[in-house]
This record gives structure tokens, C-alpha cells and sequence, in this order.
């Protein structure tokens, strides 16, 4: 599997399971990825979990929203009810 060119910022599922296994297999460490793709430690490690949950579609930005908007409302860390307005 070939390797996304450096400073992607626009990434596929395919692209990100790319990574995960150049890490996994030694070919990259997480520093030099992080670098090489301007991604925080934390960002590559929430790649790594999903793919690891969910596999390929774990991966895929729908299916991460509709997660992410479960886990919320689920687990809520903000103040209840709807967000307010502001006036105008």
C-alpha cells in the first residue's frame, strides 16, 4: 500500500489505514507521521482506536459524524437543551 505524499490535508479511509500500517509495521514511527502529516499525536491515536473499533468505515468521515453525534448524546458535557441564540 503506497503512502499519502507528505502534507496531505484532505485524507480517504483507504489513506489513513495506510499510515496506521506503515507505524504498525515499523516503517514510520508516530513522531515521523505526526511530522509528515502535520497531525497532533491525539489525532493519530483517534485513527488508530476507530480503525481498530470499526475497521475501514470506522474511518470514513459519515460514519465518524454519525459516532461522535451518538457519543454525544449519550454522554453529554454540556449544559442541557438546545444551544442558545444569540441576539441580533
Amino acid at each position: 500500500m503506497e503512502l499519502p505524499p507528505a502534507g496531505t490535508m484532505r485524507w480517504t479511509a483507504w489513506q489513513k489505514v495506510a499510515v496506521i500500517r506503515a507505524v504498525r509495521n515499523g516503517m514510520l514511527t508516530s513522531a515521523e507521521v505526526c511530522a509528515r502529516y502535520l497531525l497532533s499525536e491525539e489525532e493519530l491515536a483517534a485513527w488508530q482506536t476507530d480503525f481498530d473499533r470499526n475497521g475501514l468505515s470506522g474511518l470514513q468521515q459519515k460514519s465518524l459524524r454519525l459516532r461522535r453525534t451518538r457519543r454525544r448524546e449519550h454522554h453529554p458535557s454540556g449544559p442541557a437543551g438546545p444551544p442558545r441564540r444569540l441576539p441580533t
